[in-house]
């Protein structure tokens, strides 16, 4: 009997003493304070952190400083990574992460940073044919894997948000929407309750992109289809959204998240009801921050 119990102690303590040594870790690397040079890089790589109130910027601080200690960042075809790329890179990141208990993309290890747009292997799979072609990419995530982002698409993002395109923000929306096992648009939601309303919306806003992409499709090449006629109501109807997001799902997730964070006001304007359902997973609400300081500056 006191084999037994021997057996069944140690199978416990096999489990939570790495939890808690976890947990314990986590806590430790969000309570290093950041040195103030890389505050200011915060401030400055990323437009929303001036508009956060002071508990918030504490937390982005905090998630930051445990993301950089976490994660490791290797610089591809001779790319240096400075402080300011790897600040650039977490602070978007994390800005994700606000308000929602989190574990800072528990599953990635590595951040691999190019200097511009590479060349990667794209492999299609039908049945038993398998062909591959090489594309030129801005970044990507890899399932359980690291992610890849090209600095210049970032910086080119950062220095012209009003195209509303962020690389980091559209790869870390992958990692977040993977967390569940699944990549397939819809992130794990902490609150059953606060997702029952999510795959109706984002099917909606998915099909109305596809139809806007098709739309487009037909406009630029009117000899595929002759005699047929544009729907002139889509035609009218305002978005903000990259037609990239077309793809699937999880593409489609991603371009929202970039347009949710980088032009809020445009996205809630053109995207009221889609954009109401990301603030339920996402918790911070960008548009109304950008609305109190614009009433306050």
């Amino acid at each position: 009997m006191l084999t037994f119990f021997a057996v069944i102690i140690f199978a416990v303590l096999l489990w939570v003493v790495p939890f808690l040594w976890q947990r314990g870790r986590l806590r430790y690397l969000r309570s290093r304070e950041l040195p103030q040079k890389q505050i200011s890089l915060l401030a400055q790589e990323l437009a929303l952190y001036r508009h956060l109130p002071p508990a918030q910027q504490r937390e982005l601080q905090q998630n930051v400083s445990l993301f950089l200690r976490d994660k490791e960042f290797v610089g591809c075809d001779g790319l240096s990574v400075t402080d300011e790329m790897r600040i650039a890179v977490a602070s978007h990141a994390c800005l994700l992460l606000l308000q929602r208990d989190n574990n800072c993309y528990p599953e990635l290890r590595t951040i691999l940073m190019y200097p511009d747009a590479y060349i990667a292997e794209e492999i299609h799979r039908e049945g038993y044919v398998e062909s591959s072609r090489q594309s030129a990419r801005a970044g990507e995530a890899h399932y359980r894997g690291p992610v890849v982002i090209s600095w210049g698409d970032l910086r080119a993002g950062i220095a012209n948000p009003q195209r509303g395109h962020n690389v980091a923000i559209h790869e870390f929306a992958h990692k977040l929407d993977e967390e569940d096992g699944y990549v397939d648009g819809r992130p794990p939601f902490a609150n059953s309750e606060d997702g029952k309303n999510w795959a109706p919306v984002m099917r909606e806003a998915f099909f109305e992109l596809r139809e806007r992409l098709h739309t487009l499709h037909e406009e630029s090449n009117p000899e595929l289809n002759p005699g047929t006629t544009v729907n002139a109501g889509s035609e009218r109807r305002p978005s903000v959204l990259d037609t990239y997001g077309a793809q699937s799902p999880a593409e489609f997730f991603a371009v929202a998240t970039e347009a949710y964070f980088i032009i809020p006001e445009q996205m809630e304007a053109a995207h009221p009801v889609l954009y109401r359902e990301l603030q339920k997973f996402f918790r911070t609400d960008p548009a109304a921050l950008l609305r109190s300081s614009h009433r306050g500056g």
